[in-house]
């Protein structure tokens, strides 16, 4: 791969040049005219080659034109248009036009107002960004309900899992910042943000080197809303809803940019009163408590959840090529509940034995993220972008139970040390601090090959410290099963990418380069040796993309990248949490990195897109699996690492049009995927066909009012000895524009089959021939969820600035 690229690089540089039109656009006064359009006519048939936008500066530049003559004509609002002479283009030759001036239309515009939807869904080199503010229902909405209806995305909030084109090893990204945090942690974050200050969301199956190479599922970035508009100016939104219990959120955004100076800010606040119903039933080899048994589970649960989120940031012009700014985020609250669980455990030699537990439960998460960046244009368009961020995350959790488990008579089972002590309860508290460094270099080798690259550091400190106590003669005593429970881990990464961007000719382009990564994980010394790890890995990533323009409606896209998941701290972590009298939800420090090969095409079509992954993973890292642990008899419930995974994912995205106030999106995402396990006591090699289907229908009507139907499909899917059924969701939402703002009415799951059902050992027999069906039964199941939002926005408005990713935003997603 290493001698493709390069000769590829080799052969693409030899290629001799395009010539190119430069310029000035200016008015009768002498003023550049910012934001004119400049399209170049070929004089043969008058047919558009290319065009450009008009910069601030009011200079533009047209660049890959062919030999030969053109006519360049300029447009902008308030202007007439002009047309140049005819102008010879020989290769290689740089035409400069100089200053051009164009005259003002002799009537003053009263202000215009245009309105320019994006498509809901477009598709890139890397994967697909969806506008979600294109849609109704996010004004109100959780970011994780939207990104629930994203396409391709599924969503598992009983197991804590977030998938992407059938594959969970997805990472996580908000404004580029990768979310450094477990994927509980990341559900309850998601969940607790409100929609209304996001853009986009970006999915990116096939990540560029820039980006770190986490990720076999690759990457989420979820993007927020930053004003590009000269002044101050920002909005306000309120909103209230029901569905079996309350839910209320708020949140303002301000930006004040005066051209050399941008101060913002923003915060929201959500509160969330929810339902959760688990029930399983099945049999196991309860060993610890009688041997094999039927039995029957039922766990209810009604969280409240209230959080904060807000940021302040400030970006300095500090001439026209040197940019300074800084940012601090904070997002925290907390969970209160208390949840019931009760079951049967009926045996054949053995009496039948009754399990009841009240918990009182609550938990607290606070993090923060600081960055500090510095971006300098050099001669030559040279680019120069440094960027520091410290990322702080804590979480405290605390759940007391009081629990009964009796016989038929009444009389209590087990005694002494036990997971079903009468009076117990669990503890976690884990604090991640990581400290990221990254330089970033860009330059232009000449008129067809863009030159980047970079290095970055990622330093991490994990420690965590887990435990469940026994009640026991008036003084609380360390359970057994908490063995190992004290981890602290560290964990240095340190990685450089390079990537050459070149413009084969007028029509086709490359993308090739590569990203090699460093990385050293190790535990502190005081760790049980049967939990150590020390752990090293040095290895490059390459990636290529190549796209071809077939003509104005039409292109194809091509691209090979090599990705890498490492294990997540809580993965790693040694922690116990109770689950209930037989089981504990544990980390596993033992897991291996998953290594993803990704080849995938792409086709578009005006609006119509279609793309092709073949996808290949060794050692993916798999969700909660029932293991043997240190304790005989005791489930542990943690992750594994499988063989390997073969997938084949097709995607399709068919816009549809009616007429002027109806149209619609579809969107299929399926194939073909084959894996294989060995932690099982007997090897299972399965191969299934799976898929999700999303749409989306867009009413306009008169007076302000518009709708929107949507909803999405999962089918059934397997995963390790897991087997999933399908679930549908229907959504509807209606709004009114009310003047500058808007109201919003959304109704959630309007069937009410908020049901997720699965099961579990029926492929092979794992080591407590385990066979259980499971049922998670969501609020909207019980109730339509119902909410509605007002939206204003306020303050002045001006031309766009520049907006800009932090430089070491990849870095979030594996607290």
């Amino acid at each position: 791969m290493r001698s493709f690229v390069v000769s590829l690089l080799c052969l693409f540089i030899a290629i001799g040049a395009f010539g190119q039109v430069t310029g000035r656009i200016a008015d009768t006064t002498g003023k550049p005219v910012p934001f004119a359009t400049v399209a170049l006519l070929r004089i043969a048939d008058s047919t558009v080659v290319n065009s450009a936008v008009v910069t601030d500066a009011g200079t533009f530049r047209v660049n890959n034109i062919h030999p030969g003559k053109y006519t360049l004509r300029v447009t902008a609002v308030g202007y007439q248009a002009y047309k140049s002479p005819v102008i010879n283009i020989s290769p290689g030759q740089e035409a400069d036009l100089g200053r051009l001036v164009i005259k003002q239309t002799g009537r003053q515009l009263q202000e215009v107002v245009i309105r320019a939807a994006k498509p809901q869904v477009q598709q890139t080199a890397e994967g697909m960004t969806v506008n979600v503010q294109n849609s109704i229902m996010t004004q109100g909405s959780s970011v994780l309900d939207v990104l629930q209806r994203s396409p391709g995305v599924i969503i598992d909030q009983h197991n804590n899992t977030i998938a992407l084109n059938g594959k969970t090893g997805v990472k996580v990204m908000i404004d580029g910042r990768l979310m450094r945090m477990s994927m509980d942690q990341l559900i309850t974050l998601l969940n607790s943000m409100s929609a209304d200050n996001t853009t986009q969301i970006e999915l990116m199956n096939t990540p560029p080197a820039k980006y770190d190479a986490e990720g076999n599922a690759g990457i989420i970035n979820i993007v927020t809303k930053k004003s590009k508009k000269r002044g101050t100016n920002g909005s306000i939104t309120l909103t209230a809803g029901y569905g079996m219990f309350e839910k209320a959120s708020a949140g303002f955004n301000i930006n004040h940019n005066t051209g050399n100076v941008n101060l913002y800010g923003s915060y929201s606040y959500w509160h969330a009163h929810d339902y959760g119903g688990l029930y399983a039933t099945g049999s196991e080899n309860a060993a610890i408590i009688g041997g094999q048994a039927d039995f029957s589970y039922t766990g209810i649960n009604k969280p409240i959840a209230n959080f904060n989120d807000g940021t302040m940031g400030a970006d300095i012009k500090l001439d026209i090529g040197t940019t300074i700014g800084g940012s601090i985020n904070y997002w925290g609250g907390g969970n209160t509940s208390q949840p019931h669980n009760y079951g049967y455990y009926i045996f054949e030699h053995a009496p039948t034995l009754t399990y009841n537990s009240l918990f009182d439960n609550s938990s607290h998460i606070g993090n923060a993220i600081t960055n500090l960046y510095l971006d300098k244009s050099l001669k030559g368009q040279q680019k120069i972008r440094a960027d520091f961020d410290y990322l702080y995350y804590n979480t405290r959790s605390l759940a007391s139970s009081e629990s009964s488990f009796t016989d038929d008579k009444g009389n209590t089972a087990g005694g002494g040390d036990s997971l079903y002590s009468p009076k117990q309860r669990s503890f976690g508290n884990t604090t991640i601090k990581v400290s990221i460094g990254k330089l970033d270099y860009s330059a232009k080798l000449n008129k067809k090959i863009g030159f980047e690259t970079g290095a970055k550091v990622t330093y991490s400190r994990t420690a965590a410290n887990s435990g469940i106590e026994d009640f026991e003669n008036g003084v609380w005593e360390p359970n057994t099963v908490g063995a190992g429970n004290n981890f602290v881990t560290y964990e240095a990464i340190e990685a450089g990418y390079v990537t050459f961007n070149m413009q084969l000719d007028s029509v086709s382009s490359l993308v090739a380069g590569g990203r090699y990564e460093y990385s050293h994980n190790y535990t502190d010394k005081s760790t049980d040796v049967n939990y150590r790890v020390d752990r090293k890995l040095g290895r490059f990533f390459p990636s290529v993309f190549f796209s071809r323009k077939l003509n104005d409606h039409s292109s194809w896209q091509a691209s090979y990248t090599e990705r890498i998941t490492r294990p997540s701290y809580s993965e790693l972590a040694s922690y116990v949490s109770y689950n209930d009298p037989v089981s504990v939800f544990t980390g596993n420090p033992l897991l291996k990195p998953a290594i993803t090969r990704n080849l995938k095409f792409g086709y578009n079509y005006h609006d119509y897109l279609f793309s092709l992954l073949f996808s290949r993973d060794d050692h993916p890292i798999l969700g909660i699996q029932g293991t043997p642990g240190p304790v005989k008899g005791v489930v542990y419930l943690r992750p594994e690492n499988g063989d390997w995974q073969n997938s084949v994912t097709l995607q399709a995205t068919i816009p549809v049009k009616i007429n002027n106030w109806w149209d619609m999106t579809y969107t299929l995402t399926g194939g073909l995927t084959q894996y294989r396990i060995s932690f099982t006591p007997n090897p299972l090699e399965k191969i299934f066909l799976a898929g999700s289907f999303n749409f989306s229908q867009n009413f306009k009507f008169q007076h302000g009012l518009s709708a929107e139907l949507s909803g999405y499909y999962n089918s059934p899917s397997y995963s390790a000895n897991w087997h999933s059924y399908s679930n549908t969701i229907v959504n509807l939402g209606v709004r009114k524009d009310l003047g500058k703002g808007n109201l919003k009415l959304s109704i959630s799951d309007i069937f009410r089959s908020g049901s997720y059902q699965s099961d579990v050992g029926l492929l092979t027999t794992d080591a407590f021939n385990t066979k259980v069906h499971v049922r998670y039964n969501t609020e909207s199941r019980l109730g339509t969820i119902v909410k509605l939002s007002y939206y204003r926005p306020f303050g002045t408005t001006g031309k766009s600035r520049e907006k800009r990713d932090s430089g070491s935003g990849e870095e979030r997603s594996r607290l």
